[in-house]
């Protein structure tokens, strides 16, 4: 399956043509080699620690001061470590400091940090162990990368929760006057009454892809995130762009990138820190700001997208992994620490690629795991705290 991703399949950014009414591919639950090592079926990053999946079991590692590895304790680890239990895990989401992940019957379990709601308990306790969230349907697909979580289910209702300050949750509601924790969402809420295929919950912002493969998002858009719209606030979807029809999206911090069904690439928004060694996640080389979708180069390859504040990767039908942006952590994986402005190629045979606030990691088509970047906590995987500047391997034991 060359070039279409098993992590474009499971999570909102990689989207191929069979996606509908919210299906989404199943990797295989045993994924292992001759020898029996464990294989990688999916892969999530968040700030400040990582998860992956391999035979239907969930490893996690880096930091977990807030109980974000599902491990049951406060400790944190240097090397994957299984979320232990009967459960069979397909997909994992990792938000700033809270995990969610959905399991082979569609149901989704959260932990972690959740002072705003994020974990969908009802109440803003955090946990250190995986805590079911309620939803009317089994869910097909999950997305949580900053301090909200989404969720697309098997009838392609949305539903999301968590944060809410800036409408992220798309509830037509008003702004909180005072405090900014009374709009959050405490339990899931459906977003519209659309049908959706896949999701995709940023900082401030989230944006959506109906069945009909229109682009909608809702939230903070002081930077264009959601387009052409001249609100800086936008509390329910809206259509960000006529063109299309779209493949996947990926939402960010304050900016937006999406993958056409034509295989082109496009990005809009603030571009962190062009010019200097902050960012250039737009991949457009003397962009500040884009307030419309606009084209990333001319090729017509891209298969899948995943970005976060600083830098972005993409892989196209060729299964070749494509980075840009922040570089001064090692995370683009080009063995030095200079800022790409536009995409450069960093690896080919890859399957499924996921990006960190300051980390890489991917998937080879042969199963094994490679990371990049800032190790300061663990979330590399690697066993030490050492920063990486090129795909490194990551040991992960069978359970």
């Amino acid at each position: 399956m060359r070039g279409r991703t098993i992590l474009g399949a499971l999570v909102s950014c990689g989207l191929c043509n069979c996606v509908e009414r919210g299906d989404v591919l199943r990797p295989a639950v045993d994924n292992r080699d001759a020898s029996g090592e464990a294989r990688m079926a999916d892969i999530s990053l968040g700030d400040l620690h990582s998860g992956a999946i391999a035979n239907g079991t969930a490893y996690f590692w880096g930091s977990n001061d807030l109980g974000q590895l599902g491990l049951g304790n406060n400790s944190s680890q240097v090397t994957p470590t299984a979320v232990l239990g009967d459960i069979t895990w397909r997909q994992l989401a990792t938000g700033s400091g809270h995990s969610c992940a959905l399991d082979s019957l569609g149901n989704v379990y959260c932990w972690g940090d959740n002072r705003r709601g994020q974990l969908g308990q009802g109440d803003r306790t955090s946990r250190t162990s995986p805590g079911l969230v309620s939803l009317p349907q089994p869910a097909t697909q999950l997305s949580a990368k900053f301090e909200h979580s989404c969720a697309l289910l098997i009838d392609a209702e949305l539903y999301c929760w968590g944060q809410n300050f800036e409408g992220q949750l798309g509830q037509a509601d008003q702004p909180p006057a005072g405090d900014e924790t009374l709009a959050d969402g405490l339990t899931p809420v459906r977003v519209g009454s659309a049908n959706w295929r896949a999701v995709d919950a940023g900082q401030g912002h989230t944006c959506a892809i109906q069945l009909d493969g229109g682009l909608w998002c809702w939230g903070r858009n002081s930077e264009h995130e959601l387009g052409g719209d001249s609100r800086i606030q936008v509390r329910e979807p809206i259509q960000v762009a006529s063109t299309g029809p779209w493949l996947g999206i990926a939402a960010c911090q304050n900016h937006t990138c999406g993958v056409m069904q034509d295989f082109t690439l496009w990005c809009w928004g603030q571009n962190s820190g062009s010019g200097t060694n902050d960012g250039s996640p737009l991949g457009i080389a003397g962009a500040t700001q884009l307030d419309t979708p606009t084209q990333v180069g001319v090729s017509t390859d891209w298969t899948s997208v995943r970005s976060n504040t600083f830098h972005t990767c993409a892989l196209n039908r060729s299964a070749e992994m494509w980075c840009w942006g922040r570089n001064i952590e090692g995370q683009l994986g080009t063995g030095d620490l200079e800022l790409r402005s536009e995409p450069t190629r960093i690896a080919s045979d890859i399957s499924a690629v996921n990006v960190g606030r300051f980390t890489t990691c991917a998937i080879t088509e042969s199963g094994d795991l490679r990371c990049t970047g800032e190790n300061s906590d663990g979330q590399l995987g690697t066993g030490d705290l050492n920063r990486r500047s090129t795909l490194t391997s990551i040991v992960v034991a069978n359970y």
